[in-house]
């Protein structure tokens, strides 16, 4: 998915948000004037920022560095327990449509509480609502484990978690990204916002390639066990830190506030709509890479781990482009030319039947895929304030509970035409309808 293109704006310039083309009833916080002591500031924190490079919010903001390995710990488990449920799910049904299934009901909780979680995050403490989600996945996991370590397990258990494994990361996501724009200065948003994806790419690589390891050598139940550490790991970081206190708002605190917001203003309603084609008709690809790796390119467990790890290299190579980035100005053309492209490399994976070709293809989907997503993340939260941030990323994190929706037709069709069938005709739907949303929307094209 498409990075942004770097223009000739000073480093940290901020970008302006576009006006929305009727009165909204939500408020905004009025632009302070900056004074010469504020400016010499900004201007010696870019200057820090320019010498530590491309990790300079890591290097500068220890509160950050904190935040960022406990949310690396998460996402770690998450992708863990994703091939731990979805190797689990093939190997007790011998169906597709099942694996497409369990991704779905993992889904359903960010259509479903996404929005009231918004305005939940916006009212308490963001840190302990954290240590909660974290907490609770970590007894999640131990259940699992015991559950298929005893050989007690049942399909329907594997149901039952997803979905309440999914209601703790619909309400984690959120909550995590809505803190990070509170932990770093505006001109090191979009570092921040790169870093983190990087790190949560990067989890791709080492989870995925972690759980296969354990699947092969000791059976399904180690890889949730090392989930469950991983948790209590994150959660022990997120315990330690320490968030600057909010300035509480005056404003409307509606739950659909930030649903509102961004139907109103046309750049937040394209990248919406941008971050949902993708996500809906090509990510669920993702989930159905156990079945290319035992039926198409018959390379097991391992080679699954392996399949996901290319995946996730290639995605940490994008996020790190994008945190390399010094201004989001112009992104709007790459954003959409991206989205095109990213449907196209799918397209060849589908194809392919050889793993020689499938790694390189998935290096350069994992690529594509991050890039964009994180550009189009970073372009988000520079155009909203903090008072309703959890409730437009919580409206926005809604698009995450489309890849699991469409891993279900992509299931149903996949036992009927094949998996490479149903992946490649999402991806050529996914590229038409993202080249259209390109030509329509002028205010997408120019941000």
């Amino acid at each position: 998915m498409p990075p942004p293109d770097l223009s000739s704006r000073p480093a940290g310039a901020a970008v302006p948000a576009r006006p929305a083309p009727v009165a909204s009833a939500l408020p905004t916080a009025a632009p302070s004037p900056r004074s010469p002591g504020a400016v010499t500031a900004s201007k010696s924190s870019e200057g820090e920022a320019a010498r530590a490079g491309m990790f300079s919010a890591l290097a500068l903001y220890p509160v950050y560095r904190r935040l960022w390995f406990g949310s690396q710990g998460a996402s770690l488990a998450q992708w863990m327990q994703q091939v731990g449920l979805g190797w689990l799910a093939l190997t007790l049904t011998d169906s597709e449509s099942f694996v497409g299934l369990v991704a779905f009901t993992a889904g359903v909780p960010f259509l479903v509480v996404s929005v009231p979680v918004g305005a939940l995050i916006d009212r308490v403490d963001r840190r302990r609502l954290m240590l909660a989600c974290q907490g609770c996945a970590a007894v999640l996991a131990i259940l699992v484990a015991t559950d298929v370590i005893l050989g007690w397990v049942e399909p329907w258990h594997l149901v039952a978690a997803a979905a309440l494994n999914g209601t703790f990361q619909a309400t984690l996501a959120p909550t995590q990204q809505s803190l990070v724009p509170s932990l770093v200065p505006r001109e090191a948003l979009t570092n921040a916002i790169g870093l983190n994806s990087a790190g949560q790419n990067m989890t791709r690589v080492v989870g995925p390639s972690l759980a296969g390891i354990l699947i092969g050598v000791f059976g399904v139940g180690a890889a949730f066990v090392l989930q469950a550490a991983a948790l209590v790991g994150a959660f022990a970081l997120v315990l330690g830190i320490r968030v600057p206190p909010r300035t509480p708002s005056a404003g409307s605190r509606g739950v659909f506030d930030g649903v509102r917001l961004i139907a109103r203003r046309p750049d937040l309603r394209g990248l919406f709509l941008l971050a949902c084609i993708p996500t809906f008709f090509v990510f669920p690809y993702v989930s159905f890479l156990a079945v290319f790796a035992r039926d198409i390119l018959r390379i097991g467990p391992g080679g699954l781990g392996l399949l996901m790890a290319a995946s996730g290299s290639g995605a940490v190579m994008g996020s790190l482009w994008v945190a390399s980035r010094r201004t989001m100005v112009g992104a709007g053309r790459r954003l959409i030319a991206m989205t095109v492209a990213y449907g196209g490399i799918v397209i060849a994976i589908a194809l392919s039947r050889t793993v020689v070709l499938s790694l390189p293809l998935l290096v350069c989907a994992g690529f594509f895929g991050a890039s964009y997503m994180s550009a189009n993340n970073a372009l988000l939260q520079m155009r909203v304030d903090d008072h309703v941030r959890g409730r437009v990323i919580s409206a926005y994190l809604l698009t995450q509970g489309l890849m699991p929706l469409g891993a279900m037709p992509m299931g149903l069709l996949a036992d009927r035409a094949g998996a490479p069938m149903a992946v490649a005709a999402g991806a050529i739907v996914s590229s038409t309808l993202a080249a259209f949303l390109g030509i329509r929307s002028r205010e997408l094209r120019e941000l």
